[in-house]
């Protein structure tokens, strides 16, 4: 008897789940936000103490980049400035020598895919198959987010010329692109980076 309701249970589950909508799309645009941080360890962030920041959002797309400054751009920068300054971060000019720079980017990747669609038939007679060659289906597909980077101003590598980034952000998912979403995403991505903190 025990087996036997175990069964029944297992299966009406199963049918529940089956039946079930796609969750991912129940989800609201703040709910399919994603945020993903990234750092240096060996970084020391109390060592810094000023900070600036780009004066246009970079545009990447496939090997193409720009730069561009429109409203939502503006939102993002002035965004990500609040949130260094309650970080205990000084905002100075470019000229001032900063001790990090603060990069964003508006980054798309565009893909061109191309899937084979073979096609196979039976003969109604002796049990032989036939097929037709394959044909090719060409579809679309591109991504965009966000992506942010604190650059090592303080601490520059001289033998190569270069700045280490310690601490990057991605933003994706639905609404990104949505200036009314731009303080939660901005807000996200540095409340989850509490070792940033330098007051």
């Amino acid at each position: 008897m025990l087996k036997l309701t175990s069964l029944i249970i297992l299966i009406t589950t199963f049918g529940l789940f089956s039946c079930s909508n796609d969750p991912i799309n129940d989800l609201s645009t703040e709910e399919s936000l994603v945020y993903i941080t990234n750092r240096d360890t060996d970084a020391d962030y109390k060592e810094y103490k000023t900070f600036s920041i780009v004066d246009s959002v970079l545009v990447v797309e496939n090997n193409q980049s720009g730069t561009a400054l429109t409203e939502i751009d503006k939102d993002l920068l002035v965004r990500i400035i609040t949130n260094m300054k309650n970080l205990g971060y000084t905002y100075v000019a470019p000229s001032a020598k900063p001790d990090v720079g603060i990069n964003a980017a508006w980054v798309t990747n565009t893909q061109l895919n191309v899937v084979s669609q073979p096609y196979y038939g039976s003969y109604w007679g002796g049990g032989y198959g036939y097929g037709y060659p394959s044909y090719y289906q060409y579809y679309e597909t591109s991504e965009s987010y966000w992506l942010i980077s604190m650059v090592d101003f303080k601490n520059p590598n001289i033998a190569d010329k270069t700045f280490n980034v310690i601490w990057d952000a991605q933003i994706r998912g639905s609404g990104i692109g949505s200036r009314q979403y731009i303080d939660q995403m901005v807000d996200s991505i540095f409340a989850q980076s509490k070792y940033l903190k330098n007051n």
